[in-house]
């Protein structure tokens, strides 16, 4: 592949937040699924992310009442969520934690502007395109809310900040990329990013910070350019990564050569 500039096809590409996060995870899985455009498999924790989130949808719609999303949730979990769990144990934990949310679910604290909005949108010449799960507001202000199946930990009180606080910034970096959708739109920037980690429950709220917004747009120009320039796209194999989350482990020969000397 180093051989190859593959600069020009990436240069018209349209980006997202999963499609960076994509290569960050590993490169070799980038070049299939973006450069090769080979078809994923279904993977368990991304069916069920997906699922959940389109009940959360239909609920903030006014489509479903709470007990229709319960009977569709227990009716259409084994035909949606199709990917294998690692373990018995982790897929009765999230199918528990699922449905005690959905039995729950209720509205967040703001007025509902928009749900699972489409934005496309440039962020300093780079077309993106994303999602908003739901777009918010309250006096006046707007809050944009992501939901995630991941349990994330709200910011620490402490001086240094801590591997749960790096990780809530790394998140937060994708809220504060679709921020630049809502102030094009909206003429303003959010008064706070959300996010609704379903699965605990845990509703987090951080003020949304002018620095932390203008590095997330300097993180997105810096990782357009990387991938840009890359040539290698070098796997990174890594068990639970490759086995459990990597929908192009099937068509991965660096993991299929790791998966026989197991």
């Amino acid at each position: 592949m180093g051989e190859i500039s593959y600069a020009p096809l990436i240069e018209d590409m349209v980006w997202s937040y999963s499609r960076i996060k994509a290569f960050d995870d590993c490169p070799y899985r980038w070049y299939l699924k973006y450069i090769r455009r080979l078809h994923g498999k279904d993977m368990f924790f991304s069916d069920y992310g997906s699922f959940v989130h389109k009940l959360i949808e239909l609920y903030f719609l006014g489509e479903k009442t709470r007990d229709e999303l319960c009977d569709i949730y227990l009716r259409e979990f084994k035909s949606r969520v199709k990917g294998h769990a690692p373990n018995p144990k982790v897929f009765g934990n999230y199918f528990k934690s699922g449905l005690n949310y959905i039995r729950n679910i209720a509205p967040f604290p703001y007025n509902m502007v928009a749900v699972e909005k489409r934005v496309d949108f440039e962020v300093d010449g780079i077309p993106f395109v994303g999602y908003i799960d739901f777009l918010g507001e309250k006096d006046g202000e707007l809050y944009v809310v992501d939901n995630k199946s991941r349990t994330l930990k709200p910011r620490s009180a402490r001086a240094k900040p801590t591997k749960t606080d790096e990780e809530l910034d790394a998140y937060l970096r994708q809220l504060y990329i679709y921020s630049a959708a809502v102030e094009q739109e909206y003429g303003k920037t959010p008064k706070a990013l959300c996010f609704n980690c379903f699965r605990a429950p845990v509703f987090i709220v951080e003020p949304f910070q002018e620095q932390a917004y203008a590095e997330s747009k300097k993180w997105l120009e810096e990782s357009v350019a990387r991938i840009t320039a890359e040539a290698d796209f070098k796997p990174d194999v890594e068990y639970f990564k490759c086995t459990h989350l990597c929908e192009m482990n099937g068509h991965c020969e660096f993991y299929k050569l790791s998966q026989k000397k197991r």
